[in-house]
């Protein structure tokens, strides 16, 4: 290697050891930049003595002062003053709130309850409650989250004793409901574990080997318990009775009493509509999904990001596979539904979808749909009707486009025997919001019978037609009324075409199936055909032999709406 070669290397050396040195200050200012928050003031406390708890020394109040600027006295705070701090690398024994949804209140203990914000720092024994429709989210600054849904009422506890190498957090749910999400980040030796208190009963949360904790516990109206896992590893204590609780699975505890044996959690329903990255043009729309066979209710939850922290609507209870709001704001939203067991266990959330609401107006009207009959039908006299292969269209136009969209109203017979049974009835197709269609009223009757064949011998002396020039028939002669013809094989098929045909043979004996009969001399065979609903069309028939001298007579009758009957006799000369 020559001088400039190594000098050039020294260059990339050199240059790679101070890209190196960047990314790494980089990441250390990143890691180490303070996380802005809320402290509420407590009786007794001053700008020095919250610098000592989150800064580390008293000393430190004048940051806090310039971070605080209407501060004008560091001695004098009010109670349930919020003071703006700092909290280095987000290292506190404080919880942050970090969602707030409508309306949700929290208790500084001693400080009466009052508004919570997003970015407020709570402790030991303060409270946190959520009203109707509301929901908040909360973290811990080794990021275990708890999500309280509506309606509920949670306190935050010092769990007592410390395991070595566990982290231990503990809530208490006084009423309601709440999620608690951990993971370990790849340290098993830290896994973060949350104490879950509901009166009597006590849970226990943490992260598995294999997954992040993911845990769910309510404590119902009537009392009692619920617990389901839906990741990780947790335990019920209760009734003097301590159980596993597997991931997949769930347990209730009874008002007094041990926990049930773990049961095995429902799955998440599958979700029809709205379709997720839909757009809804109404504020109203239908929500639609798969019911599950051993669900016995169902909770549908509409909210403002996937992980449904901010809640924005709370269905529970719902017996169908279906549910309607009043109305939703406009924006991105996103929903997601939870089958509920017998035992009230709740079965996995299905994955969120994400709906776009474009209008705060609510739409209940359906599309108008016209009706029309496509494919086999005939108008006799009055009456519409129509074969057993048609079917019905109905026609609406789209609101954006302004085109027609044109589906099938019927799929087939049965469907097309009750459309033409009501006349007029609810439409199948909906909206983009899920209203239901309507279709004009389309009456006709449905003939799905095939006509009927008679027969019967009767006199020569009957036939039709007994002027000169008819003859007598010779041989195997057939007519339809006019004259006498011979019958032959190898021909293609003859037709008579009138609604009340009528076939008269003569010169052999019939093979009928049932019965044989013989049509010669002076008796002749008459077939005729019959039908109640559209009407014959055509009477068709032809003799073949199949080569070994056995004649069969083949007749087929159709009728105006191509219902068809066919019978083969047997023809001995």
């Amino acid at each position: 290697m020559n001088r400039k070669e190594s000098w050039m290397l020294s260059v990339r050396r050199i240059a790679l050891s101070l890209l190196t040195l960047a990314a790494w200050a980089v990441g250390t200012a990143t890691a180490a930049e303070p996380l802005p928050a809320w402290h509420i003031v407590r009786p007794g406390e001053n700008l020095h003595l919250i610098a000592e708890r989150y800064l580390g020394a008293r000393t430190r109040w004048p940051e806090l002062a310039r971070l605080n600027p209407e501060v004008k006295d560091p001695n004098r705070l009010e109670p349930g003053q919020r003071i703006r701090v700092t909290v280095p690398g987000g290292k506190t024994d404080a919880v942050r709130v970090t969602r707030v949804a409508r309306k949700v209140e929290a208790q500084p203990t001693p400080v009466p309850w009052e508004e919570a914000r997003q970015g407020d720092l709570l402790f030991n024994r303060d409270g946190l409650r959520t009203f109707p429709r509301s929901s908040a989210e909360v973290a811990f600054h080794d990021g275990t989250r708890l999500l309280v849904t509506e309606s509920s009422l949670v306190f935050l506890q010092r769990s007592g004793g410390k395991l070595e190498g566990v982290e231990r957090k503990s809530v208490e749910i006084v009423e309601g409901q709440a999620d608690v999400e951990a993971s370990s980040a790849g340290n098993a030796a830290a896994r973060p574990e949350v104490e879950i208190v509901l009166g009597p009963a006590r849970a226990t949360a943490r992260p598995s080997a294999t997954s992040a904790s993911r845990t769910r516990a309510r404590k119902p109206e009537a009392g009692g318990a619920k617990l389901m896992v839906y990741g990780g590893e947790s335990e019920m204590e209760a009734g003097g009775t301590k159980i596993t609780v597997p991931e997949g699975m769930g347990t209730s505890v009874e008002a007094q009493g041990p926990p049930s044996p773990p049961e095995k959690l429902l799955a998440a329903p599958q979700l029809v509509a709205p379709a997720t990255g839909g757009q809804a043009a109404c504020a109203n729309p239908r929500f639609e999904w798969a019911a599950l066979a051993d669900a016995a209710s169902y909770t549908l939850e509409v909210c403002r990001d996937a992980s449904c922290a901010s809640l924005v609507e709370r269905a529970v209870g719902l017996q169908g596979a279906e549910w309607r709001p009043t109305a939703l704001p406009t924006g991105e939203l996103f929903w997601r539904v939870t089958a509920r067991s017998a035992s009230g266990l709740d079965g996995y959330p299905s994955e969120p979808a994400r709906l776009t609401v474009t209008s705060d107006q609510a739409d209940l009207a359906g599309p108008k749909e016209t009706t029309a009959l496509v494919g086999a039908q005939v108008q006799v006299a009055d009456t519409l009707w129509a074969g057993p292969t048609a079917r019905v269209t109905a026609t609406s136009y789209d609101r954006q486009s302004g085109e027609p969209v044109t589906r099938d109203a019927t799929r087939n017979l049965d469907e097309l025997l009750a459309f033409a049974a009501g006349a007029a009835v609810a439409g199948t197709s909906r909206d983009a919001c899920g209203n239901t269609g309507s279709l004009t009223p389309l009456p006709f009757r449905v003939d799905n019978q095939a006509p009927q064949i008679t027969w019967e011998v009767v006199d020569l002396e009957d036939f039709p037609n007994r002027r000169k020039g008819a003859r007598e028939p010779k041989g195997l002669s057939w007519s339809g009324g006019a004259r006498w013809m011979e019958l032959e094989t190898g021909t293609d098929p003859l037709r008579i075409r009138t609604d009340g045909p009528q076939l008269l043979l003569h010169g052999a004996r019939f093979d009928l199936g049932d019965e044989e009969v013989s049509a010669t001399g002076g008796r002749m065979l008459r077939v005729r055909a019959h039908d109640e609903g559209a009407g014959v069309d055509s009477l068709t028939f032809r003799l073949s032999d199949d080569g070994q001298n056995h004649l069969t007579l083949e007749i087929e009758v159709v009728d105006m709406v191509g219902n068809a009957k066919k019978v083969a006799w047997g023809v001995v000369r």
